[in-house]
């Protein structure tokens, strides 16, 4: 009887612990499954992430490429056409002056001297418009020459320090770097109402910094990128796009009535362009 009763228990017990074993298994595999769904789901979705960037970029270059022509064909229009009208009425109004005597000659030379102005004006706009100029005279020269002409209209004191040693980037770097700078520039002229520029161009032995700091109004930036993006306005969301292309980053710094700064960071390996 004794041994019936053993025996019994040892085969509930061994059954038990079977059962036991079958539903640890069981649960390590569902485990394993989810693990593996989860896992799954993750890199699905970072793989759809990162074509959603690259998409976008692709997108924002192809802007960019179809802007410099744009520009490119701009610049030559003006350079070829409106230069010629602006040299054709100097010339008439050289052949009126000399027909003329008192004050209506004075006024005609203030004008000839007006039609000068613009005559540089166009050739500067021309220029800057121009991006075989950007990539014959490098960034750094079209770039002062663009601080120049602001410094010219006689609205803001501009303030500029160059560090370290230059370094000549590839030709589609610069252009890009110079219209980011340029779009950093215009912003300062129809937003900030600033009086003073200031801006640092450091070579650094890893990386260029580059920061334009402004004295304007400032802004809330996340009430702006909000309403840019309710608006679909991508100026600003643009810029940071432009140092992604060019391996960078791109940083405003602003407050309410405390200006703002634009800070543009691009690694780079000198020994990479010591030959260029």
């Amino acid at each position: 009887m004794l041994f019936y009763v053993t025996s019994l228990f040892r085969r509930n017990y061994l059954n038990g612990f079977n059962i036991y074993i079958a539903l640890a298994r069981i649960c390590t595999s569902c485990r394993l499954f989810f693990l593996s769904a989860a896992k799954k789901r993750f890199l699905h979705q970072r793989e759809v992430l990162e074509l959603r960037e690259s998409f976008n970029q692709t997108i924002l270059q192809s802007k960019l490429e179809i802007q410099e022509r744009t520009l490119d064909h701009i610049a030559k229009e003006l350079h070829a056409n409106f230069s010629h009208l602006v040299s054709l009425i100097n010339i008439n109004l050289s052949v009126i002056i000399s027909q003329s005597s008192g004050e209506v000659r004075e006024q005609i030379s203030e004008t000839k001297l007006l039609a000068k102005e613009l005559m540089q004006e166009v050739k500067t706009l021309s220029v800057s418009l121009n991006s075989d100029f950007i990539m014959k005279a490098g960034f750094i020269k079209a770039f002062e020459n663009e601080l120049s002409r602001l410094e010219k209209t006689k609205k803001y004191e501009v303030f500029y320090l160059q560090n370290g040693v230059p370094v000549r980037m590839p030709s589609g770097q610069e252009i890009v770097l110079y219209r980011l700078c340029q779009e950093v520039l215009n912003n300062i002229v129809k937003h900030a109402q600033a009086k003073k520029i200031s801006v640092l161009l450091d070579y650094q032995p890893d990386r260029l910094y580059l920061s334009i700091e402004d004295d304007g109004i400032g802004f809330d930036k996340q009430q702006v990128f909000e309403h840019a993006v309710e608006l679909e306005s991508t100026g600003l969301l643009n810029m940071a796009g432009r140092a992604k292309l060019i391996n960078g980053e791109f940083e405003l710094k602003t407050e309410p009535g405390k200006g703002t700064i634009a800070e543009i960071t691009i690694p780079f390996n000198i020994s990479q362009f010591a030959s260029k």
